[in-house]
């Protein structure tokens, strides 16, 4: 006879922590016992429980070990999309609607050439790319070149970062600029980043990076802080949880695989970028980020480039839509809601990083530009 408390066993990998606290947060509900793995070499013996929470990638003990347990009874539900051959029920993260967020968002700013980066190739990563290129992957790779490094070197040439910023640098170098790059993951985006830096290529002027999972320590700890589509880990690990309590009390669950959408997109400095064919565009846009926090105007910066005031402006005009000076307001505004999300810095800290002359001069432009003042957004990140 079960015993009333239910005994779950939690297999994931990688051991998301948001993913894991959205489980937790449904078993402290409800009163679970979890034993958690973060991986197994093979298969545990003795174990005795009720149900288990996995994800199934390619490595064959996590998946002999989800069909002993199905032999059993024992209810299982699969938290990942990577093995579709199998029958078992499923929730998880909306693979192709986060290609296809990264793509509206690249798309929103003129970007006409696309590229994807992975290090492996599972069936997620072949979800996300055909949600990035709007069709199938043997039609999609006539528009979007798939550069995955797994599928082109051998396994030891993985972790050689020499050898792989020459080898995805070649790639860069000779696309068309400018590019808008889609990694599977952020850690694919950082080394995508790390790539474009090692070869002397702009971020994002020449090439704009996204990764997928809104993973704060590894977006913002970057030269270039790298946007990130939001999967909705803790959501994912929440109905997960919630699919696997229905079958182990025999009740009925859908047949389909359940989808989580991604939770949008938080733009960084990696894509806060409107395309510009025009080299001298591209210099001023790197130059704008480059010197935010000092105060210069259109005289400085034309300057700076070497062309005239009204060579500037008709090109700001007709590649950007804006003016300089908008487009300036427009990037200190927008690395100011960056920084005004890291609470150890005061708003007068916050006015002179983004080029402000005052606190006053700050809180005036940024009410002015969102509507809120700065201690006001501030305040609503934390609610």
């Amino acid at each position: 006879m079960r015993s009333v408390r239910k005994h779950v066993i939690i297999l994931v990998t990688p051991a998301y922590q948001p993913r894991l606290a959205g489980i937790s947060r449904y078993a402290r509900r409800h009163g679970w016992q979890l034993t958690i793995l973060d991986r197994i070499a093979r298969q545990p013996r003795g174990w005795s429980g009720d149900g288990a929470l996995v994800t199934l990638r390619d490595d064959p003990a996590p998946i002999a070990f989800v069909k002993s347990l199905r032999r059993r009874g024992i209810p299982v539900v699969d938290l990942t999309f990577n093995h579709p051959e199998l029958r078992i029920p499923r929730v998880s993260g909306d693979h192709a609607a986060m290609g296809r967020v990264a793509r509206e968002h690249f798309e929103a700013r003129n970007f006409r050439n696309f590229a994807w980066f992975s290090t492996g190739w599972l069936n997620i990563h072949r979800l996300r790319y055909e949600g990035f290129a709007g069709t199938t992957t043997a039609k999609a790779e006539e528009t979007v070149p798939r550069w995955v490094l797994s599928e082109e070197v051998s396994s030891d040439r993985l972790d050689d970062f020499r050898w792989f910023d020459r080898w995805l640098g070649a790639k860069l170098v000779a696309a068309p600029k400018p590019l808008a790059l889609l990694a599977y993951d952020d850690a694919d985006a950082a080394r995508a980043l790390g790539a474009c830096l090692a070869n002397g290529i702009s971020v994002p002027e020449e090439v704009a990076i996204v990764g997928i999972g809104g993973d704060r320590l590894i977006c913002e700890s970057q030269p270039v802080p790298l946007s990130s589509v939001e999967h909705d880990q803790g959501r994912t690990g929440y109905e997960g949880a919630e699919l696997l309590d229905r079958l182990m009390d025999g009740l009925d669950v859908p047949s389909r695989t359940i989808l989580v959408p991604p939770r949008g997109i938080t733009v960084r400095a990696s894509t806060d970028i409107i395309a510009a064919s025009s080299p001298i565009v591209r210099r001023a846009l790197e130059y704008i980020r480059s010197n935010m926090s000092s105060s210069f105007g259109l005289s400085q910066l034309a300057d700076a480039l070497g062309v005239s005031r009204s060579t500037l402006n008709r090109l700001f005009a007709s590649e950007v839509g804006r003016t300089v000076g908008e487009e300036t307001l427009r990037q200190r505004i927008a690395a100011a809601k960056v920084l005004l999300a890291d609470d150890s810095k005061s708003i007068s800290e916050v006015a002179d990083a983004t080029g402000f002359c005052n606190p006053g001069h700050f809180t005036n432009a940024f009410k002015s530009a969102i509507g809120a003042t700065p201690r006001e957004f501030r305040r609503a990140l934390g609610d």
